[in-house]
């Protein structure tokens, strides 16, 4: 079963959609849309009577309802989502044991793991910083990865790509990686996306612009492949 971001485009480069029981991850910088890009995944889900759990550490409620219900693909589904605004605090899981985080997340989500079909961990950026240490990073987020392995819910990670520097492990323990960045083109800086890993698909590698309407993300025709320190436009 695939689980679609209700973007033809993308579903289409990702072989139909996520696959069913995986983990995934969607990276880039701040700002460039990776929470609107997980909230059509999230509306996508809640349309087709899944039970989708979204845990939002920038957000607050309220700036969640006045931005990211105003787009037009939450219309009608906003409501069906469980949202859960929480601020990651590392003394909650502290010693790390599987049994541990296991517990932090069930308790954060409010529901029963089998009612879980679909979850967003929007950003997981916010757990690297709290526990400060990548080695206690990349067994936390193994622990959560297991737990949905175990319980048949399909995740997406976001997480933040570093300006400088090596990024962490997550997307290593991911079944797909999308990557949205700011690109400096001949025309000037153009929002883009490019899908660095998809298990059991073949996928396009060249890069696909978007724009952010308030349709929410709009993709626009054609590609973008790298020519020396900038990128050329390429036609469907």
């Amino acid at each position: 079963m695939k689980l679609k971001f209700g973007l033809k485009r993308l579903d289409d480069a990702i072989g139909g959609g996520l696959d069913e029981n995986t983990v995934n991850l969607v990276t880039g910088r701040s700002g460039i849309g990776k929470t609107i890009l997980a909230s059509h995944w999230a509306a996508e889900g809640a349309k087709n009577g899944m039970g989708v759990a979204y845990l939002a550490t920038t957000l607050v409620k309220r700036s969640c309802e006045t931005y990211l219900k105003k787009f037009r693909f939450m219309e009608d589904v906003y409501d069906k989502i469980h949202w859960r605004f929480i601020r990651v605090d590392a003394k909650y899981m502290m010693p790390v044991t599987r049994e541990r985080i296991e517990q932090a997340v069930i308790t954060t989500i409010k529901m029963k793991p089998e009612d879980v079909d679909m979850i967003v961990f929007d950003t997981v950026t916010d757990l690297d910083k709290a526990l400060a240490d990548p080695v206690l990073f990349r067994r936390v987020i193994k622990y959560m990865a297991d737990l949905c392995y175990k319980n048949d819910i399909t995740a997406l990670f976001i997480e933040e790509a570093p300006m400088m520097g090596d990024w962490s492990e997550t997307k290593n323990l991911s079944e797909s990686v999308i990557f949205l960045d700011l690109l400096h083109t001949e025309n000037g800086y153009e929002r883009a996306m490019r899908i660095l890993k998809k298990y059991r698909s073949s996928h396009p590698l060249e890069w696909i612009p978007y724009d952010i309407t308030d349709e929410g993300i709009v993709f626009k025709e054609g590609w973008y492949v790298r020519r020396d320190y900038s990128y050329i436009y390429k036609s469907d």
